[in-house]
């Protein structure tokens, strides 16, 4: 029997971007949408949305699902708060930034979910980002031909239930299912996207160490 080590496996993307002031052009002319735009408080810009979902191994390649649990523990998180509701073993990490305007001033704010739980940063909770921004790029630089994607997981209610928290891709997408989920596990796409969500995550904490 042939053991493979993977560290980690069935890791998963999606990216979401709205562009609120390229709408805010093309729906100028647009009653309905001028009087949304011009609501007092701020003018949003932007709208950004990273995830990753994986499964977490404990193997030769590293020590993933205990480094994750010991990393809540150091928080002082409890486990039971931020375990995944669809398998304990999964780690689904979304990253949201909205750029709005207001005044002439140009603002952002971030926002942080881990197994669909918001995390805040701050520095009691440092473990833990520090744990996933280790993780993140190890995911950024991880050969493409070093990605292990499970056949069965592909066709699993773990991807098309715990991929987007309270959506099931199978009803979203229909006869495109399968397509789409291999498109969202494709290596090169994922490592994209991890790449953003480093970039990103390390200007959220220059921000907060520097602020």
């Amino acid at each position: 029997m042939q053991v493979t080590f993977t560290g980690i496996k069935n890791i998963g993307y999606i990216k979401t971007s709205f562009d609120y002031a390229k709408l805010n052009m093309i729906k100028e002319n647009d009653q309905s949408w001028k009087r949304i735009f011009q609501m007092p408080g701020p003018d949003f810009q932007l709208e950004e949305g990273y995830l990753l979902n994986m499964q977490l191994t404990d193997d030769f390649n590293g020590k993933h699902y205990t480094e994750f649990q010991k990393a809540l523990e150091k928080s002082h998180l409890k486990t039971s708060n931020f375990r995944n509701p669809i398998h304990k073993n999964f780690l689904n990490i979304f990253f949201n930034r909205e750029l709005s305007k207001e005044d002439g001033n140009f603002s952002k704010e971030s926002s942080f979910f881990i197994n669909d739980e918001p995390l805040e940063l701050d520095d009691k909770n440092l473990p833990l980002f520090t744990y996933l921004a280790r993780t993140i790029r190890e995911i950024s630089q991880k050969p493409e031909e070093k990605f292990v994607i499970n056949e069965d997981y592909l066709a699993s209610e773990e991807l098309s239930k715990g991929m987007c928290m309270g959506d099931d891709l199978k009803k979203i997408f229909g006869e495109n299912y399968y397509d789409e989920a291999r498109r969202m596990h494709n290596p090169s796409d994922v490592k994209d996207c991890a790449k953003l969500m480093d970039n990103l995550l390390q200007s959220e904490m220059y921000d907060y160490f520097n602020r």
